[in-house]
């Protein structure tokens, strides 16, 4: 993706989400883009993802519910069923960028579709996507600062603070939580016990 090229989506995401809305799709980028050079992964599709991944954030939630109905995608028709309509807007956020703006490369789209509630099996991508957007320079809530910690040293150590940190949040103020999240930190904590467990051994063994 070009400089013009970038200018021309920014533009195109200028036009459909509120200032407030776009001046986060900035700071994810700009951080997604910092974390991908570092891990390694596409910059450029860093950059794609995180422009795109509030892209229907603003769209009320019956609007969101009917586009996550009315497809073939199984994600987002598995995800209409969600107890927490507002992570809706990853799922069918890739459907739009798909949609209306032509993407179609599968990291990108589910770097997307999981950047809310995560997934059990997550890419670097992905992963980036999900912590750019709980990370941006803006966020200031407690727990925050560990998170962005982990960030250059294990995105796997940093999801599952960020999981728990959500989970803790949504149960002590007894807001709906979406199986996705549970399930992926379910995921998380299995890999890093099984991460400990391998050291362990790996340390008996010298």
């Amino acid at each position: 993706m070009t400089p013009q090229e970038r200018d021309t989506l920014v533009g195109l995401v200028a036009g459909r989400v509120s200032k407030k809305r776009l001046e986060h799709t900035l700071r994810v980028e700009t951080l997604a883009v910092r974390l991908a050079r570092f891990w390694g992964v596409s910059e450029e599709k860093a950059s794609v993802a995180s422009l795109l991944h509030d892209i229907v954030r603003d769209e009320p939630d019956a609007a969101l519910l009917g586009l996550a109905e009315d497809t073939d995608d199984p994600l987002a028709r598995e995800m209409a069923g969600t107890a927490a309509p507002v992570v809706l807007h990853a799922p069918v956020g890739a459907l739009i960028a798909r949609r209306d703006f032509g993407v179609y490369d599968p990291q990108i789209l589910q770097a997307i579709a999981v950047h809310t509630t995560g997934a059990p099996h997550m890419d670097r991508l992905a992963m980036i996507m999900f912590l750019a957007d709980y990370c941006e320079s803006a966020r200031h809530f407690t727990g925050v600062e560990e998170v962005r910690s982990l960030l250059f040293s294990s995105l796997e150590a940093a999801m599952l603070r960020a999981l728990a940190q959500t989970l803790a949040y949504l149960r002590r103020h007894s807001r709906p939580v979406d199986s996705h999240t549970v399930d992926a930190a379910a995921a998380f904590a299995r890999l890093a016990a099984e991460d400990s467990q391998d050291l362990h051994e790996a340390c008996q063994l010298t």
